[in-house]
């Protein structure tokens, strides 16, 4: 029998006695973060770490949760696949640099396997990789993974191609939902309703471009109902995460311009996102002093040269295309005016100004997408639609 001193074994108990009442602390701490995905919490066997101050999730299984299915392990490699629709994202065990698509990512810390044969990483890759908003709530230990408005205003406007009803029950609100399109009553049972009946029409939503600002996400498209084509713009306004109001301008997409762009075609990237404040300004005083005569004069200015894409079905590029065009308009004798700025709406180098004039006298909604260069205007999309008698109004919020 093996004696052990009375000394040691005070020591040995102390020992023990910590180990035992330290590895339940940590267990209930990790056990305490909490994984929530678009308002719901998960449960998951394999818990978040917090390791260094920063939240490690367990990767598989978020995935899983978010509705990717394609998740492969590399043994040799130590490496992980995911395919998310048509985008493949890699990345190695210990290694700080993934993949996602053809663009390389910096990690904010290294993925890991935990003793139990789970890929850990770091919470904000999640982010990075699937295209989400990841917040971490130190207080409530929580971590919240939530949709982008602008992925969810995309997949409303798409399930009116694919007849899927889904997206606008989970996104827009039950009992909020304001409508400025006149065609149709306020409500989600009248979107609802006409995806329902859309489906199987041959509907398509093509959607060009998406830019995002504070509780507001407009959508660049081009739409064929029934064989007839329309660019249009749709503008969400988002609360709580749920969409409750909605506008939008329509006009028949027509044949290229005399430059050979058409209403819907040209840059699409996001740039100078730190620009953002600036170039909303920079447009805005442009309506103003332009469109609203405060400073006319100021109008070349604002661009540089005649180096200007023009996108309007009527005139070319540059300014001598505008200048051309407005002297043919004079000479048809096409009468117009603008009278108010009611939002703008940008995100880095593109800025959307939703403006009310007329157009030979009809109450006319405009929708001017401009591209900022340098702080001078390098690109611009418009849609232009006459708003309807109020008695051909399905709803009383106006277009506006």
């Amino acid at each position: 029998m093996l004696l052990i001193k009375k000394p040691y074994v005070s020591v040995l108990l102390a020992v023990l006695l910590f180990i035992s009442a330290s590895i339940p602390a940590l267990a209930a701490g990790d056990k305490e973060i909490k994984i929530v995905i678009d308002g719901i919490e998960g449960t998951y066997a394999d818990a978040p770490v917090l390791k260094n101050s920063k939240v490690f999730l367990p990767v598989r299984a978020v995935a899983a949760n978010l509705g990717i299915k394609q998740i492969l392990w590399n043994t040799a490699e130590q490496s992980v696949t995911i395919q998310n629709g048509d985008i493949t994202i890699y990345f190695r065990v210990g290694s700080r640099e993934a993949h996602v698509g053809e663009k390389a990512v910096q990690l904010s810390a290294a993925p890991f396997v935990s003793g139990s044969g789970k890929t850990y990483v770091p919470a904000d890759f999640i982010g990075q990789a699937f295209g989400k908003q990841v917040a971490w709530n130190a207080s409530a230990k929580s971590m919240s993974i939530a949709t982008r408005n602008k992925d969810k205003a995309a997949e409303v406007l798409k399930s009116f191609e694919t007849g899927d009803t889904g997206p606008a029950l989970k996104w827009i609100s039950a009992d909020k939902y304001i409508q400025h399109n006149l065609a149709f009553p306020s409500g989600r049972e009248t979107i609802v309703g006409a995806i329902g009946q859309l489906k199987g029409a041959g509907v398509t939503y093509d959607i060009a471009r998406v830019i995002e600002d504070g509780d507001y996400v407009a959508v660049h498209s081009l739409v064929n109902f029934f064989g007839s084509k329309s660019a249009v713009f749709d503008i969400f306004r988002f609360e709580n995460g749920k969409i409750v109001e909605h506008w939008d301008n329509l006009q028949p997409f027509a044949a290229p311009n005399p430059s050979g762009h058409t209403m819907i075609d040209g840059s699409t990237a996001i740039a100078d996102l730190h620009k953002t404040a600036a170039n909303k300004k920079l447009v805005e005083q442009f309506f103003k002093d332009v469109f609203m005569g405060q400073n006319p004069a100021a109008f070349p200015t604002y661009f540089e040269g005649d180096s200007y894409t023009q996108h309007n079905p009527m005139i070319g590029d540059g300014m001598s295309g505008l200048a051309k065009a407005l002297e043919e308009f004079a000479k048809q004798g096409v009468t117009s005016s603008y009278e108010k700025i009611h939002m703008v709406i940008g995100e880095g180098n593109f800025v959307l100004v939703v403006g009310e004039g007329t157009l030979n006298g009809a109450s006319t909604a405009i929708y001017d997408l401009l591209r900022v260069e340098n702080g001078k205007f390098a690109e611009h999309w418009d849609v232009i639609e006459t708003i309807p008698p109020k008695d051909q109004w399905k709803n009383a919020n106006g277009k506006f």
